[in-house]
C-alpha cells in the first residue's frame, strides 16, 4: 500500500501550481474550509504502487474524527467528454490510462491532470446550498441520500429548514429512532431547541460540531468560521 509520504511527493506539482490547494493527510483540499470540505481523497489500493483518487465533498460539522470520501466518486469513472479533449482521447485509447502507479511517472502526470480537472469543477461549489445540491445527485452517493438520515438532518438544520429537520428526527425508521436516542443522550438540548425553533441554540450546536470536526481532522489552519444560513434568516 502506498504511504502518505508518497502522496505528498506526487502532489507537489499541484501544490506549487495552485495556491488554493493544501494536503491534509491523503486529502487534497480546496482552501478555505467553511461548512464543508471539497477536494480529492487519494486513497490506497490493493496494489502497493497504485493510487486511487476520488472526488470527496464532506460536511465539516458532523463531529467525525476520521477522513472519508463523503460525496463523490472515483476519478477513474470521470467523463472528460466536452471537458478536456486530450484526456477524453487518452482514456478511450490508452489501456494504461488509469494505471496510476508511483513507478509510472508518465501515468502520474495523467493522474495529476485528472485531479486538476476534478478540482476545477469542485471550485464552483462555493456555498452550503451548492454543496447540498451536489450531495443530492445520485451519482455522488454510494448509499442513497434518503437513507443518510444524520447527514440530511444536519443539512436541513444548517439551511434553516426546521420542518424537514423535525420530520427526519421524528421518523419511524430504526435509524431515525437511533439518531433521536443518540442526540437525546449526547446533546440533550438539541431536540427541545428544535421543537422551540430556538435558532440561537441550534446554531450553537452546529458551531460546536464544526469546531470538533475541524480539530479532529486537523483542518484548523484552513478553517474560516462563518455563520450558517440558519442564522441569517429572519
Amino acid at each position: 500500500m502506498n504511504t502518505i509520504a508518497q502522496v505528498r511527493q506526487v502532489v507537489q506539482p499541484l501544490l506549487q501550481r495552485h495556491s488554493d490547494l493544501a494536503l491534509v493527510g491523503r486529502y487534497l483540499i480546496i482552501k478555505p474550509v467553511n461548512h464543508f470540505t471539497r477536494g480529492v481523497f487519494i486513497d490506497r489500493s490493493i496494489d502497493s504502487k497504485s493510487f486511487t483518487p476520488s472526488i470527496s465533498v464532506c460536511l465539516a460539522f458532523t463531529g467525525r474524527e476520521t477522513q472519508g470520501i463523503g460525496w463523490g466518486d472515483k476519478l477513474i469513472y470521470l467523463s472528460f467528454d466536452g471537458i478536456d479533449h486530450d484526456l477524453a482521447f487518452q482514456k478511450k485509447n490508452d489501456p494504461f490510462f488509469t494505471y496510476w502507479q508511483i513507478d509510472r511517472p508518465e501515468n502520474i502526470k495523467i493522474m495529476l491532470r485528472v485531479i486538476e480537472v476534478a478540482i476545477q469543477s469542485l471550485r464552483a461549489i462555493d456555498s452550503l446550498e451548492h454543496m447540498v445540491a451536489f450531495a443530492k445527485r445520485d451519482e455522488n452517493n454510494f448509499t442513497p441520500l434518503e437513507f443518510k438520515y444524520f447527514s440530511r438532518l444536519l443539512m436541513a438544520l444548517a439551511l434553516g429548514d426546521l420542518d424537514e429537520a423535525t420530520q427526519i428526527i421524528e421518523g419511524p425508521d430504526y435509524r431515525q429512532i437511533h439518531i433521536r436516542q443518540w442526540m437525546d443522550h449526547w446533546h440533550p438540548t438539541f431536540y427541545p431547541a428544535l421543537l422551540a425553533e430556538d435558532r440561537q441554540e441550534l446554531a450553537k450546536f452546529l458551531h460546536e460540531m464544526e469546531a470538533r470536526t475541524v480539530k479532529a481532522l486537523k483542518l484548523e489552519k484552513y478553517w474560516q468560521p462563518t455563520p450558517f444560513p440558519l442564522e441569517l434568516q429572519d
